[in-house]
């Protein structure tokens, strides 16, 4: 196995089950094998604080702050539009996006769900990634910053996600937040 760090990334993001927490030693095992220090340093401080944890307790905090949260859920565009109609056509554009790069996109979840976006990201060129995170930078910067303010741990992901776009050139500050 093999990941990226995008997929690694997206799977650390996904609503914690077992299979998660019996991953966690081949998660490590990979984590060590990456090349972005820094990247490296985030994801084994979040690794750290997962362990730590019971698998409810992993669910519960994932729950308390993504899916009750309205500024820390990780729906790109909710942030952004909430429930507008106009959200519907970003959705939309978004799906469209996937499929002209030969993603194929089921209905289990919206396309801007930040796991799946990066799943994207994981099987593209960079250069599509970078214009994909780009679009979305600023609402996932927005994220991150609340994440931050809470105290919130998943911060660490979204510090290996910024990490890892630099690293492929792209440059988003924390300032450019929404």
């Amino acid at each position: 196995m093999n990941p990226s760090i995008y997929q690694l990334i997206s799977f650390l993001f996904a609503y914690p089950n077992q299979q998660m927490k019996e991953m966690v030693p081949e998660i490590k095992e990979e984590i060590e094998g990456l090349s972005n220090e820094e990247v490296t340093e985030n994801l084994r401080s979040f690794i750290q604080k997962v362990e730590s944890m019971s698998l409810d307790e992993w669910v519960t905090y994932y729950i308390d702050n993504f899916d009750f949260g309205r500024v820390t859920n990780l729906y790109v565009t909710y942030l952004k539009l909430g429930e507008q109609r106009e959200r519907g056509l970003e959705l939309l554009k978004l799906k469209k996006y996937y499929e002209a790069h030969g993603f194929e996109v089921t209905d289990r979840e919206l396309p801007d769900y930040l796991p799946l976006l990066l799943e994207f990201c994981a099987q593209v060129p960079i250069e599509t990634s970078n214009e994909l995170l780009e679009m979305h930078g600023k609402t996932i910067a927005e994220i991150q910053k609340k994440l931050r303010e809470q105290h919130n741990f998943y911060y660490l992901l979204f510090d290996a996600l910024f990490n890892q776009m630099e690293a492929h050139g792209l440059h988003i500050a924390a300032e450019d937040a929404v």
